[in-house]
């Protein structure tokens, strides 16, 4: 695991004990974590808080022996694994094999799909690939495909493409994929993100589950308020500083409700209509939606609910000109901008401004309006920062601001709460009302109830083949 051979303190129980003293990324003006103490035992639940850039994912990363890069960042302290020592300092980087460290500690970053091969035709093959290269027998895969898709309701994907799953999809297969591998510790970073309520019940009932087997669970999350009953110890970690938490206490605060724009008159103008719409993808055995009607008119705001994989993003897709329907129409009267689920899918620029300026005229109003969207998001002091350089709530806040950018008058947003901290709600309840005050509408998909209600004029519920 290392090239030194530091044998831990004889008598420790502990799966994995963290001692440090602090983390600083290269070329980074400020620490990141400092100061913080862990020590998890076979069987724990151990939930750390903490909003969007407080550290949650680098500690994940230390966690998980990814961080820090040997010959980059900084790093003080004491990793006590598998009954090794591992000592960082400034003037020392250990040698760490990280899939060796990967048996004993599995990471599910926020970003699930980045856990995924990206190389397996099946969810089924996905699921058991880390098990096939380790040389495990076939019929021991096959049993063990049966057992995962089971514990999370994964059967009637079994055949599916693990490219063309919804967001919520592919995190539950991340997880079990993740599982399959029986870490001694799994570190999970945002593990309900973007999933409805069957999926969070499965989640929650398997992490049960493998804690009774001996794993012990790490959560990192914008919020613990879905853990405070099961979790041994809770944690808020701020500023990259850790301090102990009660329950009910350990949560990140939420925006002050919205008030609800006024509800459109039935003679608004339609900029958005479904008619007998079916909807599918290419080598599929049935389609995703079939006789889909739905109209979005101007100045109204409409959620889309529903289990993962119903369509959601799909019906997005096909308001945005994505995708074709197979039958019926599509009627859109107005420009149109879409934020999608998963912001790395359209970030590519070296910076944020020239992400948000990208494909802008340079003498445009457009261009003239690009510090003003990102003072409206709070994102100015990001200006020349990398975006993958941000916090994942920034980072999405800067996807948005592409899109803002535009004025388009039919916003499309996939999930858009995914992620945010209380700010970055705030700064997305102001951009939709500002798309509905200048007469435009607002369709959004979300798994967020307390979002959906306070948001949305009405939902539209969906079900598979709505």
């Amino acid at each position: 695991m290392m090239d030194m051979d530091h044998r831990a303190p004889a008598g420790t129980t502990a799966a994995l004990h963290l001692r440090l003293g602090s983390f600083r990324y290269s070329e980074a003006h400020a620490e990141t974590l400092g100061e913080i103490e862990l020590e998890f035992s076979p069987g724990s639940l151990t939930v750390i808080a903490g909003d969007s850039g407080s550290g949650k994912s680098t500690l994940g990363g230390v966690l998980a022996g990814m961080l820090p890069r040997p010959g980059a960042d900084q790093c003080q302290g004491t990793v006590t694994l598998a009954g090794q020592r591992i000592d960082y300092s400034p003037e020392h980087w250990p040698r760490i094999d990280v899939a060796g460290w990967a048996r004993h500690v599995g990471l599910l970053p926020q970003d699930a799909g980045l856990y995924l091969s990206g190389i397996r035709q099946t969810v089924a093959e996905e699921l058991v690939f880390a098990r096939e290269n380790e040389g495990m027998p076939r019929e021991e895969m096959a049993g063990l495909i049966d057992e995962l898709s089971t514990r999370l309701s994964l059967e009637h994907l079994l055949e599916r493409d693990p490219a063309k799953l919804s967001g919520g999809q592919e995190r539950l297969v991340a997880l079990a994929a993740l599982s399959a591998a029986k870490p001694s510790i799994i570190v999970l970073d945002e593990p309900l993100a973007g999933l409805d309520s069957k999926a969070t019940q499965a989640v929650t009932s398997m992490i049960t589950k493998l804690r009774a087997e001996g794993t012990a669970l790490v959560v990192l999350s914008r919020t613990a308020e879905a853990w405070d009953a099961e979790a041994d110890s809770l944690w808020n970690l701020a500023e990259g500083t850790l301090q102990r938490a009660t329950a009910g206490a350990a949560t990140t605060a939420l925006p002050s409700k919205p008030k609800r724009p006024s509800v459109p008159a039935a003679s608004a103008k339609p900029l958005l209509a479904f008619a007998g719409v079916q909807l599918g993808y290419k080598g599929a055995s049935a389609p995703v939606l079939s006789s889909l009607e739905l109209e979005v008119r101007a100045g109204e705001c409409v959620g889309l609910a529903g289990a993962n994989g119903t369509g959601k993003t799909t019906l997005l897709k096909a308001a945005a000109g994505l995708i074709k329907p197979t039958a019926g129409k599509v009627r859109v009267a107005v420009d149109v901008g879409m934020l999608l689920q998963n912001p790395s899918d359209q970030l590519f620029e070296r910076t944020v401004a020239r992400e948000v300026a990208f494909g802008l005229p340079k003498k445009s109003i457009q261009r003239v309006r690009v510090p003003l969207v990102l003072a409206q998001l709070g994102l100015e002091s990001y200006a020349q920062t990398h975006p993958y350089e941000l916090p994942a709530s920034a980072r999405r806040l800067v996807a948005l601001a592409t899109v803002l950018v535009r004025e388009p008058q039919l916003l499309l947003l996939d999930e858009p709460t995914e992620a945010l901290d209380s700010a970055g709600l705030q700064c997305l309840c102001k951009a939709i009302d500002s798309v509905l005050e200048r007469g435009g509408a607002v369709l959004f998909s979300s798994h967020d109830e307390r979002f959906m209600s306070s948001t949305a004029h009405r939902v539209h519920r969906m079900r598979s083949s709505d």
